[in-house]
């Protein structure tokens, strides 16, 4: 176990990230992080094995008190990931979430009536493709655009998934960046 630390500063976090946060990690705690007292968030994290050999000490005056936030936390353990980003020249972390966690909120949920013949036709429900798409099952997406959806769930953007009914229509399934609506549409719709 290892306790991750994500200060929240100069600008203050977006409500909607630390919600996901609290429901991915089930909970986190805002605590003093400098002696001006901004805030930091604190949580407890597990590092995928593969990520391991990357991680470093790093000596700090402040390091047994961070230490001390972190301990007693009673908090579910979620696992981070490290991957390095070419594009950045760097290391970025990413939550690995456990499978059946929604990854971000839907919103209201609204279908267009030609989407919705499109699933009677194949015999589905819209939930089938908005367990998906929440999930981060982008169905049949480049992997650029995967990675632009993963990015997109971590920074607030907005979010798009393609899939493919049984009956072989294409249906799109979109959620706003501010997360308050996701559509199922047809494509040529847009």
């Amino acid at each position: 176990m290892v306790g991750l630390i994500m200060v929240d500063r100069p600008a203050l976090v977006d409500p909607a990230w630390l919600a996901w946060i609290d429901h991915v990690c089930g909970a986190y705690q805002l605590t003093a992080m400098t002696q001006s007292g901004e805030r930091g968030l604190v949580c407890q994290m597990l590092i995928a094995e593969g990520s391991t050999q990357y991680l470093r000490v790093l000596p700090h005056p402040r390091i047994g008190a961070l230490r001390d936030a972190l301990l007693p936390l009673d908090l579910p353990a979620v696992t981070l990931r490290l991957a390095w980003a070419p594009e950045n020249r760097c290391w970025v972390s990413q939550l690995v979430v456990p499978p059946g966690i929604p990854l971000f909120p839907l919103g209201r949920v609204v279908a267009t009536s030609e989407a919705l013949h499109a699933l009677e036709r194949a015999e589905q429900t819209p939930e089938e493709f908005l367990n998906r798409h929440d999930r981060g099952d982008w169905g049949q997406m480049t992997e650029a655009e995967k990675y632009k959806n993963d990015y997109s769930v971590q920074y607030g953007f907005r979010i798009l998934s393609t899939y493919t009914t049984n009956a072989g229509d294409r249906i799109w399934v979109l959620t706003e960046a501010d997360r308050s609506a996701t559509t199922i549409l047809l494509p040529h719709t847009y």
